[in-house]
């Protein structure tokens, strides 16, 4: 399985980097293989490491962070083109960087 998090605020984002966060503490989706495969396939997370120069990758963590990135991805997330079966899963990664901007943390990347 795979892990997009978005912690509730900065106590959690602390937490989280210690692996010491409650469950209630983020906002997760969890991808299956599938679903990981798929975006990959599709370039989404190239399009996501090209944008904001991040690392997003098969076996690799990373996060996006800062106000101004996360305000980049919500301003061209709309721009990849994906069918619809992959769209719900975009969607879903699309609120998660709206959490993060509303809330001031981040976007991390576990896979």
């Amino acid at each position: 399985m795979r892990y997009i998090v978005v912690p509730k605020n900065a106590e959690a984002v602390n937490k989280l980097e210690y692996n010491i966060a409650a469950p209630e503490e983020f906002i997760e989706i969890v991808l299956s293989e599938d679903d990981f495969n798929r975006l990959e396939m599709s370039g989404f997370f190239s399009f996501l490491n090209n944008l904001v120069d991040v690392n997003i990758d098969d076996y690799e963590d990373d996060v996006i962070e800062g106000r101004d990135k996360i305000q980049k991805v919500l301003n061209y997330i709309h721009i990849f083109n994906i069918d619809s079966q992959r769209k719900f899963l975009i969607n879903n990664i699309e609120r998660l960087f709206k959490e993060a901007f509303l809330r001031n943390t981040a976007v991390y990347f576990y896979f």
